[in-house]
């Protein structure tokens, strides 16, 4: 394992670490799965009475009056608005799908787990990560879709199609056996996936950056509107900052793998697709040029048909 795996190896663990402390643990932390349940804890979590109603037919029903303004950050209005119908319809099955791919994209990257079973395994658990991978992105596009934010939308529809992409390319190419073709894209999907890990990383770092944090004061009402216009640009930052940084890692890494970001040699001493290209190019451009010279010079008479003439 060379430096450049390490690093990536090492911090796609950290990804996953972050996804978990940050994101899913609280998501269950708060039982995602119960929509009416979750939806109050978000506005619930600093009320001194606990609310009995369960009703699933009115969201409105759900949130005391004034308790968003006086008691809710901006960030946690966004994440309140995942349990309200028209997006709870989509981010139940974008989170249930990301507590797959975060538990068992990994296990395809495993030589030993390629392998077993006469390749079995792999071959069914990546038909599973794929279709994982397809519903995270129709869920996320929707997630996009309701969401109030240009940002988000651009970002989301950019990703979805990339990560589209990828999956139709890694599929074709596993159905065909072409092995070395399939694993490039599968790479570039699961590097492309880190996009989703990358944002709540960013996250962390954009807050600790600018030092947004709640105001002491709570009727300090300035205070507030300025925590939460900060917070909503640092959570629209972090979205295009994820995806940058996805697509530029997985590039780095796939072009290190391909040797491309190897020092230069002279093309004699190691030869390599390119320079194997280029050269029957210009050695077939230089025989044809001989070619088309020798048809366009004068014919010779021959030496021996004039002595013999002689």
């Amino acid at each position: 394992m060379n430096h450049r795996t390490r690093f990536v190896v090492g911090f796609m663990a950290l990804l996953y670490v972050v996804s978990w402390t940050i994101s899913l643990s609280n998501l269950f932390g708060i039982h995602f799965w119960n929509r009416p349940q979750a939806l109050q804890k978000h506005y619930y979590n600093h009320a001194d009475e606990p609310h009995n109603d369960t009703s699933e037919d009115d969201d409105d029903s759900l949130i005391p009056d004034g308790l968003i303004a006086d008691k809710s950050t901006a960030l946690s209005q966004v994440s309140a608005s995942y349990y309200q119908w028209r997006r709870y319809i989509y981010f139940l099955p974008h989170v249930v799908g990301a507590i797959f791919w975060w538990n068992f994209y990994f296990f395809q990257l495993i030589p030993q787990v390629r392998h077993a079973y006469g390749h079995r395994l792999h071959r069914w658990l990546g038909r599973c990560l794929m279709v994982t991978a397809l519903l995270q992105t129709v869920s996320g596009v929707g997630l996009a879709y309701t969401s109030s934010s240009h940002t988000i939308v651009v970002v989301s529809y950019s990703l979805a199609v990339t990560v589209a992409f990828c999956i139709k390319q890694a599929w074709m190419y596993a159905r065909y056996k072409d092995i070395p073709r399939h694993k490039h894209w599968a790479m570039r999907l699961v590097g492309y996936m880190q996009t989703i890990a990358l944002q709540r990383f960013w996250m962390v770092v954009l807050l600790i950056y600018h030092g947004v944090t709640a105001p002491e004061n709570e009727s300090d009402v300035l205070s507030i509107e300025q925590a939460n216009e900060k917070g909503l640009a640092i959570f629209d930052d972090s979205f295009s900052l994820s995806f940058a940084t996805a697509i530029l890692l997985t590039e780095w890494y796939l072009a290190g793998e391909q040797g491309l970001l190897d020092p230069p040699a002279p093309s004699s001493a190691v030869p390599n697709a390119f320079n194997s290209v280029e050269t029957k190019a210009s050695t077939d451009d230089w025989s044809s040029k001989q070619g088309e010279q020798q048809r366009l010079l004068p014919t010779q008479p021959s030496t021996s048909s004039t002595s013999i003439e002689s």
